[in-house]
């Protein structure tokens, strides 16, 4: 049985008349790492907020393991830690450690066992030097720390993250991954939205991409990539543009992109065409080439590039 189980949500917003979620559907089991991509404006807040109950959905359903929380959210809520972004899961007048204690209280924990939580979690960033420091007077990437270590202050089984990393340094936003995967290991399931690429790929097991509010792209991620650099991809780069009749000879082997001047993506259509291909561009002024391998950047280009 899968922990959160999404089924067809949709919303409209009556003021713009704006469809902004097209029946959404998607599961996060436990110990999933989902990453939930889009573009502005996609609808991916949108469709957290219904998760959460926050904005009520026209059509579709919520589940939390096998039962449904699409107007009653406790079950889930009572089970789920978030961090919306801006940080608004904390009191911004309040220290850390205030905050760790009022919000693991209104968990079940007790003082001593929501400072112990809190305090563990301060110290895996190294800011336990702060626990006393009030959330105004920290700096953007300390707040953000603050705001997971809220998130995860009760052990949740599900937690959802709207921009985690955002506005840490290299360091913390290592530390926030190695303890993701932590959980992950553990068993929590954690759905995340993020503009960072590089840390989606890295983290994530599995993408969920939105676009226009529509589910556009939904695997696994690292046998998605696999599946794309079987064909082998190029990049060249001439000391002039191609000609007409020399893009016309490269087609026939390859898929030609013109990235920008005198720069262009070759996609191979088959591996038994590699001599062929190579006889060409050796008749031509080459001053780089080299092969690349897809990323979850070249995924999302191409299932949000308008056309």
């Amino acid at each position: 049985m899968a922990l959160l189980t999404v089924d067809k949500l949709s919303k409209t917003y009556q003021a713009t008349s704006k469809k902004a979620v097209k029946d959404i559907s998607f599961a996060v089991d436990h110990g999933d790492i989902v990453a939930f991509l889009g573009p502005n404006g996609a609808g991916k807040t949108t469709t957290l907020k219904m998760i959460l109950n926050l904005v009520s959905p026209d059509h579709g359903k919520v589940y939390f393991e096998g039962k449904e929380t699409t107007n009653d959210n406790l079950l889930l809520l009572k089970n789920t830690g978030v961090l919306l972004e801006g940080s608004r899961n904390m009191f911004w007048s309040l220290s850390p450690l205030e905050n760790f204690i009022y919000w693991g209280g209104q968990r079940g924990l007790s003082k001593a066992k929501a400072e112990r939580s809190g305090l563990l979690l301060m110290k895996k960033f190294g800011l336990l030097d702060k626990k006393d420091t009030t959330i105004t007077s920290l700096s953007r990437g300390m707040q953000q720390i603050v705001g997971i270590c809220c998130a995860m202050i009760a052990q949740p089984k599900l937690l959802i993250l709207d921009e985690p990393t955002l506005g840490l340094d290299l360091k913390s936003a290592q530390i926030v991954t190695n303890i993701l995967q932590e959980l992950s290991a553990n068993g929590v399931g954690i759905l995340i939205t993020t503009h960072q690429l590089d840390f989606a790929q890295k983290v994530a097991q599995k993408i969920l991409l939105i676009n226009h509010g529509k589910l556009v792209f939904s695997d696994n991620v690292k046998e998605s990539l696999a599946r794309s650099n079987k064909q082998t991809l190029l990049e060249l780069t001439l000391t002039r543009s191609l000609t007409l009749e020399e893009q016309e000879e490269i087609s026939t082997y390859c898929n030609l992109t013109k990235k920008q001047m005198n720069c262009y993506q070759l996609e191979v259509k088959s591996q038994k065409a590699l001599p062929q291909v190579f006889n060409l561009l050796g008749k031509l002024p080459v001053r780089q080439i080299q092969t690349k391998e897809r990323n979850l950047e070249d995924v999302f280009e191409y299932y949000t590039e308008e056309g």
